[in-house]
């Protein structure tokens, strides 16, 4: 059963480009991964500071092994200091 993740981040204003880089590092290197189905980046066209990834995920044995990931720890430890509030994040299910 395919998971299905979005994740809300804000970025400290002094840090917005900051957090972005590190963003779109972070859906490189995700989106390579095995049973990665979609992983996409967006910043909020009224709240440039404001960044949401959708993910879909094959299944959560692959969910598992990408939030292990050496780079995803790394991204998690430089974020700490560039977001303004906790990370939300937010399981859904597909329904239409």
């Amino acid at each position: 059963m395919a998971i299905y993740i979005t994740v809300i981040l804000k970025a400290k204003e002094e840090f917005i480009q900051d957090l972005k880089n590190n963003l779109i590092k972070l859906v490189k290197n995700s989106s390579k991964e095995k049973g990665c189905l979609q992983y996409d980046l967006h910043q909020s066209t009224a709240k440039p500071d404001v960044f949401v990834l959708h993910e879909q995920w094959e299944n959560q044995g692959i969910l598992d092994l990408h939030n292990a990931q050496e780079y995803l720890k790394n991204f998690f430890a430089i974020a700490a200091d560039l977001i303004s509030e906790p990370i939300e994040v937010i399981f859904t299910n597909k329904i239409a």
